[in-house]
């Protein structure tokens, strides 16, 4: 018979309150009974049921698809104790049936803290900021005598396997990665290591308005034979990340796998992707924890616009200013006939803002900043003109 516990009694006794990261979760658990130990098997049942309740927290948190995709990651944080994410609980029913003790458990999932521990393993989260990715990664296969890159002139044909496997990766984490459609006629030629320079990283990275330049290099090398017709291939990768608002390093990772096969060219392509892949997992852990500490040193500015012909001009500014290298987000706070304000979160002050705002063209009009301060711009768009900035 199903006994009720004295605490469905006392309904909304886990509720979170409002404004609380904790949410409450319904699971149910079973625990073998083992030489009639009934109180041993409801603790296993009750951890059982305090396990379901963590993976109902994370299916409502990620989509199906970042499940599949992160599935390792996932695997990982559901094996973590419970009560890493639990702030407690309650049996609200329980009974025993056969050879198990099952119970029904009410538990408070702190979301905040799953989230955090998702973040920091490099899973980028449904309406979070997406940082904005650009691959420049040379790659040595063993038949070519140099390493291979996709920047530059001439080189718009050239497709790499380290390239294509992180790209695919990092895209299904959640990253936006920008496409390689412009070629950038000015590009540097590769040092002797086969590696671009952390200066020139940066100047392509702003040219495709990247919030990361992901820079490394690639390359595959026969490891000797195995046993007959078999050849093993070692494919290295060595990546590191650079902020392009500040043109300084975040981290760095070096990955390694062998592969072994009789067809050269597809045990070879075998070991680049498993490495790139690996240099994946950790390079998205490395950029969610950069791009977190950069929105953590960020202003949110107060940004006042007046002006005529307000619609067609104010449009035009706004998706300027979401463009500007440093801003995070824009959110509108109030908006009239002729005047809006506007929240932007910048990694900077006010005067950066402002000083990035007048250094673009804006078509049928210009601006003039009149106030600045460290939290607060006011814009007056005016036809024709110059930009200017009213002291």
């Amino acid at each position: 018979m199903m006994l009720l516990a004295v605490a469905l009694a006392i309904p909304g006794a886990l509720c979170a309150e409002e404004g609380s990261s904790l949410k409450v979760f319904l699971s149910l658990g079973k625990g073998p009974i083992s030489r009639s130990n009934i109180p041993d098997a409801k603790d296993k049942a009750v951890k059982d049921g305090l396990y379901s309740s963590v993976e109902e927290a994370l299916f409502a948190t990620l989509s199906l698809g970042a499940i599949a995709v992160n599935f390792d990651t996932v695997t990982e944080v559901l094996s973590d104790p419970p009560e890493n994410y639990i702030d407690g609980y309650k049996v609200v029913a329980e009974r025993r049936y056969g050879d198990h003790y099952h119970v029904a458990v009410e538990a408070s999932v702190a979301m905040d803290r799953l989230a955090e521990r998702l973040t920091t393993a490099g899973i980028v989260l449904e309406g979070s900021e997406k940082p904005k990715l650009l691959f420049l990664i040379s790659e040595k296969r063993p038949e070519t005598p140099g390493f291979d890159y996709w920047w530059g002139p001439g080189k718009s044909f050239i497709a790499t396997v380290s390239d294509a496997a992180i790209s695919d990766a990092m895209a299904k984490r959640g990253f936006e990665v920008l496409p390689h459609r412009a070629i950038v006629d000015d590009a540097s030629s590769l040092g002797s290591d086969g590696l671009i320079s952390r200066e020139e990283a940066q100047r392509i990275g702003s040219a495709f308005g990247a919030d990361v330049v992901v820079t490394g290099r690639a390359w595959t090398e026969a490891s000797g034979n195995v046993m007959g017709e078999e050849r093993s291939f070692r494919a290295s990768i060595e990546l590191e990340g650079i902020l392009v608002s500040t043109g300084g390093p975040i981290g760095q990772t070096h990955k390694a796998s062998i592969a072994v096969g009789t067809d050269p060219a597809e045990v070879s392509n075998r070991a680049m992707t498993e490495a790139s892949l690996e240099a994946g997992r950790d390079l998205s852990s490395i950029i969610i924890g950069a791009m977190k500490e950069k929105q953590s040193r960020s202003t949110m500015i107060e940004v006042v616009v007046e002006g005529t012909n307000f619609f067609e001009n104010f449009t035009q500014l706004s998706r300027e200013m979401e463009g500007l290298s440093g801003v995070l987000s824009v959110r509108p706070r109030e908006r009239r006939v002729e005047r809006a304000v506007m929240v932007v979160n910048f990694t900077g002050e006010g005067k950066k803002l402002a000083e990035k705002l007048l250094s673009r063209n804006y078509k049928g009009f210009s601006i003039t900043i009149s106030e600045v301060s460290r939290d607060h711009i006011k814009v007056d768009m005016v036809a024709g003109g110059k930009n200017t900035f009213m002291q």
